[in-house]
């Protein structure tokens, strides 16, 4: 709706957003990235979160063992943090 430009190095912008603030506007131009891939690399992990198992983590490199981090003193904290917080009155 205006002839404002800004000059940009970038390539590829998927959006431009213009956001009102108290005193000014901020523009911000999105854009896409490309990076490099580095294939010459083969290792590989895996986590996967959990709730009694916070996590389970494996790997593809030889002689390294799999960790699993058991969830429940966290969840067992969470819950006593929880039944605690509620009962007492605020004012």
């Amino acid at each position: 709706m205006s002839n404002i430009e800004f000059p940009t190095k970038a390539l590829d912008i998927a959006e431009v957003r213009i956001i009102p603030s108290s005193c000014c506007y901020v523009i911000e131009v999105v854009y896409t990235r490309h990076q490099p891939q580095h294939t010459n690399n083969t290792g590989v992990a895996g986590v996967d979160l959990g709730l009694n198992n916070l996590m389970a983590v494996t790997t593809n490199q030889p002689g390294v063992k799999p960790l699993l981090v058991t969830g429940k003193p966290l969840k067992a904290i969470n819950t006593f943090y929880n039944t605690h917080t509620r009962s007492i009155p605020i004012g």
